[in-house]
């Protein structure tokens, strides 16, 4: 059993592995990202612990078509019928028509995540794939919990995506930025494009935010944007 965390008012970090995934509920419930495959059970114990039914997420958030971020994505849509948001470019690895061990990675690290994840995804893992309802370029609003905005965050995948709560000043960034052993830059061997991944970042820094929700390690609780500009300041000395 998994204890769901409470990071803010209706906001719950839920960790089944080595990623992590949200609730969100309000009036309606929302899932970010969905864990490895074989996680489902996890999270929607969790779920329940909280006194809520699976069954009720209405929309499931995409930050990138990475396996550890979509495995159970297809166990949730079927529960659910829930409506799945995702980049454009990543709809695809989603969509199961390309394989995640494919996308670009980046220097000789890369090759050899590359290579692992060719292992894993052929001989470990079985990836059932789900559609996307609502392919995603960034700008556009999602009509759940009070209104999240999609931001593009490309870089770590071609279609990586951030989710923005304005109102309650949380950004929820995926893999943009790495939450292992702190809080840090995007790591290279993990983006198909790290200088499009730096672009992304300093995107993300100039929104009004105090928590970073990452999919990787502890969320940043708080002056979150201003430790994030202190990275990007950092890279540039």
């Amino acid at each position: 059993m998994v204890e769901p965390e409470k990071i803010a008012d209706g906001v719950f970090r839920i960790a089944p592995g080595r990623s992590n995934c949200y609730l969100l509920a309000g009036n309606d419930l929302t899932l970010i990202d969905t864990g490895m495959p074989g996680e489902a059970e996890i999270i929607k114990a969790a779920i329940t612990a909280l006194g809520l039914k699976p069954e009720n997420v209405g929309h499931i958030l995409i930050t990138h078509g990475h396996l550890d971020h979509t495995g159970s994505l297809a166990e949730f849509k079927k529960i659910s019928g829930a409506q799945v948001i995702a980049g454009a470019k990543d709809t695809a690895y989603v969509q199961g028509s390309r394989k995640t061990w494919t996308m670009g990675r980046e220097g000789f690290g890369g090759k050899i995540f590359k290579t692992v994840l060719f292992f894993m995804e052929t001989f470990v893992f079985k990836y059932q794939p789900a559609l996307v309802d609502m392919p995603c370029q960034g700008g556009e609003t999602i009509d759940c919990f009070g209104g999240v905005q999609v931001i593009a965050s490309p870089g770590h995948s071609p279609g990586s995506l951030s989710f923005y709560h304005k109102d309650k000043k949380l950004l929820f960034v995926g893999d943009a930025l790495s939450g292992a052993e702190g809080f840090h830059l995007p790591q290279r061997f993990g983006c198909s494009s790290y200088q499009e991944a730096l672009r992304s970042v300093k995107t993300l820094s100039e929104l009004d935010f105090d928590t970073c929700l990452l999919g990787h390690g502890a969320p940043v609780l708080s002056n979150a944007q201003k430790q994030m500009a202190l990275l990007l300041e950092g890279e540039q000395t």
